[in-house]
């Protein structure tokens, strides 16, 4: 068991921030699952300091974030400390600063993974948003740039020593983005290196995973792709999912997108969903074609319906 300031938690299962999936819809909807805890949309803090609706919609608070875990990414320590009354102001928990992000448009403004190119920049950032902070301070990184800028050792280490309460590690570099990563064994190294609580994050798609990633000696796993192509994976009993489960879990998500957002934006949203409910069954690859081109919910509702032979 470990905690991050006054929240204890024991081998937790955690929703990864992910744009476009992690929002408060499919945070509730992987609590109800079995999530223990979940990490927001990341969020620009320019986007806060300069009030951008859109950054502050992305900070909508479920009653079942608890604790509420806000995502930051920005590139200047000072940027940081200027958004946080914001976050706070909008109910988080827990800040966690993002010095993993890959996309270019985070990276090309020195935001994100571009950060694990300088271990002294990325003390400097925690030191000075963890001294301004009120509530505790978590990391998520990656291993380093490329190949030969493997720095996780030292941003480990500084991350730690500016005071943060936690580390998430991605187990690739910046250059692999989603592709070939580095072996489980990596962890064990870090849990020489740093105390604090560490999160193991990358290819988290089975329970054998989850088991693989805790015998290396992390404290908790957070799963990203796996979670939208099998959210049950948060269900520490393993169920066995049937065909109806699947039903219900779709119309289920589809009702909370609807219960949050606007009917067209729930749908976009559920465009992302779909094929982790339909697959393996025989005209998923129709059905699909279909649900990506619906403009209503009624007409979603329908086409899900037949394909599941619902009466």
């Amino acid at each position: 068991m470990f905690k991050i300031g006054s929240y204890v938690f024991d081998k937790p299962r955690v929703l990864a921030p992910m744009a476009g999936f992690t929002d408060i819809s499919f945070r509730e909807f992987c609590y109800d699952l079995g999530a223990d805890f979940a990490v927001s949309e990341m969020i620009m803090v320019k986007s806060l300091i300069y009030e951008n609706q859109k950054g502050f919609e992305l900070m909508n608070k479920s009653e079942k974030d608890n604790p509420f875990i806000i995502q930051l990414a920005g590139s200047d320590g000072e940027d940081f400390v200027k958004a946080l009354p914001y976050a706070i102001k909008f109910g988080a928990d827990i800040i966690d600063i993002n010095m993993g992000c890959p996309v270019p448009k985070v990276v090309n403004n020195g935001a994100g993974s571009a950060l694990t190119k300088n271990p002294k920049k990325v003390y400097e950032i925690v030191k000075m948003i963890k001294d301004s902070s009120s509530i505790p301070i978590t990391v998520k990184i990656r291993l380093g740039w490329d190949s030969s800028t493997l720095t996780y050792r030292e941003i480990a280490k500084n991350i730690e020593l500016a005071g943060a309460d936690a580390i998430t590690i991605h187990r690739r570099t910046r250059a692999q983005m989603y592709g070939d990563i580095y072996p489980l064994d990596i962890f064990k190294e870090i849990r020489d290196i740093v105390t604090i609580p560490i999160i193991s994050n990358g290819n988290i798609l089975t329970e054998e995973d989850i088991n693989e990633n805790f015998s290396m000696g992390v404290d908790g796993v957070m799963i990203g792709r796996g979670a939208i192509k099998n959210p049950w994976i948060f269900s520490k009993d393993n169920p066995k999912i049937s065909h109806i489960d699947r039903y219900n879990a779709l119309v289920k998500l589809l009702n909370l997108h609807l219960k949050y957002h606007s009917e067209q934006k729930a749908l976009n949203f559920m465009k992302g969903h779909y094929s982790a409910y339909i697959r393996d069954s025989e005209g998923a690859k129709s059905c699909k074609n279909q649900l990506m081109t619906i403009t209503n919910k009624n007409e979603l509702l329908d086409v899900i319906n037949r394909f599941f032979e619902i009466v």
